[in-house]
């Protein structure tokens, strides 16, 4: 048997930019599941009734994120049911009221429950369906729970988040963030800035619900802003957006920043992408389009009026 090839390493090898991929669910549906029972597909994990993994099955189909997550310290064992971002959570005896409960919530109707204030973490660690997500995110999650405050931060392991080859995966709520390329060595300086309310800009991969040259343009403004000492306030971003793109498109976004004017410049570039390690070890993939920061250039203040 060959040697296993991480589709984390290919990635970096080939050089294809993480930042455009923030695409961090609206809402999330965690269930407290054991980890050694996680399978693929979720919703039908070992020990799951056909009923209960029916319920789960439903809740993907309408567009809610479902994971199942679990945690490797002994206090405050997780609930049941936790609901994002309204942040419930509920303990269930009885499946028929859980499977009741995560039907309530494809309707749009949230279970009753105790409120968590807390910010949730969640870490893919979904061996079963990415070797990347085992290898970075159980290392990463436990650097996380062995310095953060259980009191401010719910962190658990979660099943597969997406972005294997941007791996370790994680997703905070209710804040909607995506970060990726997450290592133990990061786990300080990002829940400080959790914290704080701020983003961790080294392994942020951009705003959701937002075009990829938006998110590319708008990281890179507060990159710089960072870098100089500049305080990161709202990034104003002006210019059209290109609806379609090749090979080689270019774009120049301005991007106003509270004390500074900056020209975000882009170009398009095509890479060679391999989503997970499955699809390495059979030889697929696919050339995808994405948007590539080339440099950002400061403007001129506007002369003040006469």
């Amino acid at each position: 048997m060959g040697k296993h090839v991480f589709c984390t390493d290919l990635c970096h090898e080939r050089g294809e930019p993480m930042v455009g991929t923030g695409d961090a669910p609206a809402r999330v549906l965690m269930l407290a599941w054991p980890r050694g029972k996680w399978r693929v597909p979720r919703w039908e994990s070992v020990d799951m009734s056909p009923d209960l993994s029916a319920a789960l099955h439903a809740a993907a189909k309408a567009g809610l994120h479902v994971a199942l997550v679990d945690k490797v310290e002994a206090e405050n064992p997780l609930p049941t049911l936790h609901a994002l971002p309204e942040n419930i959570r509920a303990d269930f005896t009885d499946e028929a009221d859980l499977i009741t409960a995560i039907h309530d919530y494809i309707a749009g109707r949230v279970f009753s429950g105790t409120p968590d204030e807390r910010t949730t973490i969640l870490c893919c660690t979904d061996s079963r369906r990415d070797a990347c997500c085992a290898r970075y995110g159980f290392s990463t999650y436990k650097a996380l729970v062995a310095i953060a405050d259980p009191a401010r931060f719910n962190i658990v392991q979660a099943t597969h988040i997406g972005g294997c080859r941007f791996a370790a995966s994680l997703v905070v709520m209710p804040q909607r963030q995506r970060y990726g390329r997450m290592n133990a060595e990061h786990a300080p300086g990002f829940l400080a800035a959790l914290e704080k309310g701020e983003i961790y800009l080294p392994t942020y991969k951009g705003r959701s619900d937002q075009p990829e040259p938006v998110q590319v343009a708008e990281l890179a403004a507060l990159q710089w802003a960072a870098e100089n000492g500049r305080p990161l306030g709202a990034v104003t971003l002006c210019g059209a957006i290109p609806e379609t793109a090749g090979e080689g498109s270019t774009l120049t976004v301005e991007a106003v920043l509270p004390d500074a004017q900056l020209a975000i410049r882009l170009h398009a570039q095509t890479f060679f992408m391999q989503g997970n390690c499955g699809i390495v070890a059979d030889g697929g993939g696919e050339h995808t389009l994405r948007w590539c920061l080339d440099e950002v250039v400061v403007l001129p203040s506007p002369a003040p009026p006469n």
